[in-house]
């Protein structure tokens, strides 16, 4: 079996196990993501676009129910923020893995911009969840931090889906690219981990 079959084959399995989670598995995984937990929305909602291409989910439905999981989810973070204070923020980023200097990068954004950076850092990677602490931590009012989320989420995530129904519908395309450049960059991977490894075993003390 080819390296590319073997691909094909986990993103087959992967596709069906994300079907049979369905609805409730999309919004669910979505407000552990808003939450600030390790659940990536760049690949839950294109596959959830991959399904609608497939025809086993429905595209508005799809949307509502992972903007619906991102605003609880969010809720989540900034209720820490308004009710606990920082201290409790921190404690819950060792819980999740987000460091102090990213809660300073996050609210250094938000006293820099106002409240519209509730809007505009929900189309900024790792921003986009953390943004929701120093709202809670400052009392942001919660219907204009609810009204700007629900903007910046619903964007971010209609283009993600979308992004996977376009996937669906070159899906031919981006298999025969996979098949032209998955070996030379596994290749590559390889042997940057090699030389990594190499100058980590130069550099240890005998």
């Amino acid at each position: 079996m080819s390296i590319t079959d073997t691909f094909n084959g986990f993103f087959n399995t992967l596709v069906t196990t994300f079907s049979n989670l369905g609805y409730p598995g999309i919004f669910l995984l979505m407000v552990m993501e808003s939450a600030t937990l390790p659940v990536p929305s760049e690949v839950v909602l294109p596959l959830g676009g991959y399904l609608v291409y497939q025809g086993r989910l429905e595209f508005w439905s799809v949307v509502a129910v992972a903007t619906l999981g991102s605003l609880v989810g969010t809720v989540v973070d900034y209720s820490i923020g308004y009710y606990l204070g920082r201290p409790a923020v921190l404690r819950y980023g060792r819980i999740v893995r987000f460091s102090h200097e990213r809660l300073e990068t996050t609210e250094r954004w938000f006293y820099r911009h106002g409240n519209s950076v509730v809007l505009l850092a929900r189309f900024v990677p790792l921003l986009r969840t953390l943004i929701a602490f120093p709202a809670g931590i400052v009392r942001m009012d919660t219907r204009r931090f609810l009204a700007f989320s629900a903007v910046g989420i619903l964007v971010w995530d209609i283009a993600l889906v979308y992004v996977g129904v376009l996937a669906g519908q070159n899906s031919h395309e981006i298999s025969t690219v996979l098949h032209a450049y998955f070996i030379p960059l596994g290749l590559a991977a390889i042997v940057i981990a090699a030389i990594v490894g190499y100058r980590s075993l130069r550099k240890r003390p005998n």
